[in-house]
């Protein structure tokens, strides 16, 4: 192991133990990760109108419906995912609240994540009862992939490895943090693009959406090379950056594979049974999804990361084993 230039009492926050809201954290971004897909399948079948009322699904908490209809039961169980989602974010926000957990950015990001998913809810629920399913969808499609990375983040500002980083006081010339800041504005902007040609069918979105996709791929690629170039010796760096490019060149195989086979089929619920070419075309939601979150865990440690002159200046000969 290699030695760092500081002692962890130093950079743990006072006297408090954060494992258990960090694993909560950590169930969080899961059971996220599971409402995004049944989301995404959702919307590939075509089941997005299966009840017509909210946040009850024909007035009942379990209606017979969704264990008999397949556009029901994906439309009712990716609502129920996303309560349950709802009540962790709530839960872990109190939890480190109440508790003075963490660190005050841990403890607001935790709160800003929870108004976020309830609002990313409420526009799911607003395009139900008002039936405007290209705006809302966007919005609620959007919003849950960047919920996602938020519940990311969280979980980062909770680990250990947080713990032991020290924060930078300054950022140095040529460090890349804003390198991965634009790199990660580009994937958003990337999926704001491609919900637009996923809910309203435009051409000119979908081409557009397939354009930007080399534009994501090379600024993807030179941030995470930067990063590595200037984090090397921070831990969890290259093995981040090699899965967010190993997941982004099979992002762009499998948006090949949907922009191929892309149809009327599988958006219809009498077409539902197509669940082949439904799951192949939510699989390119979802590891859009994981992509933003990787970009955002990648920004996380940009931005905690204290460059290596900055430590021994500041900390002298003080060490310990990382």
């Amino acid at each position: 192991p290699r030695p760092m230039t500081t002692t962890t009492n130093e950079l743990l926050p006072a006297n408090h133990s954060t494992k258990g809201p960090f694993w909560l954290a950590i169930a969080l971004v899961a059971v996220t990760t599971v409402t995004i897909i049944w989301g995404a399948m959702t919307t590939s079948t075509g089941s997005g109108m299966a009840f017509v009322d909210w946040p009850l699904s024909d007035g009942q908490l379990m209606p017979e419906r969704s264990y008999t209809q397949m556009p029901a039961f994906l439309e009712h169980f990716h609502r129920v995912f996303g309560a349950v989602a709802g009540l962790l974010a709530l839960a872990l926000a109190v939890w480190l609240w109440r508790g003075q957990l963490g660190d005050l950015a841990a403890r607001k990001t935790a709160w800003f994540g929870g108004c976020l998913i309830l609002t990313q809810g409420l526009f799911g629920g607003i395009g139900v009862r008002l039936e405007l399913p290209v705006f809302t969808s966007v919005v609620h499609g959007t919003l849950a992939q960047l919920t996602l990375s938020t519940f990311a983040w969280i979980a980062y500002q909770l680990s250990n490895r947080y713990r032991i980083t020290g924060p930078a006081p300054g950022v140095a010339p040529g460090s890349g943090r804003k390198l991965v800041l634009f790199a990660l504005g580009i994937v958003v902007v990337q999926t704001i693009v491609g919900a637009i040609a996923r809910h309203s069918n435009s051409p000119h979105a979908l081409w557009t959406h397939v354009g930007n996709a080399f534009v994501v791929f090379l600024c993807m690629t030179i941030a995470t090379a930067f990063t590595i170039g200037r984090m090397a010796e921070t831990p969890g760096i290259r093995g981040l950056a090699r899965a967010i490019v190993l997941l982004l060149i099979l992002q762009i195989a499998l948006g090949f594979v949907a922009l191929a086979i892309r149809n009327n089929a599988g958006k219809s619920p009498e077409n539902v049974a197509d669940l082949g070419t439904a799951s192949l075309i939510s699989g390119h939601v979802i590891f859009g999804a994981l992509l933003t979150a990787l970009m955002a865990w990648l920004a996380a440690h940009a931005f905690r990361d204290r460059p290596p002159s900055l430590m021994t200046s500041h900390f002298g000969s003080r060490s310990i084993q990382r």
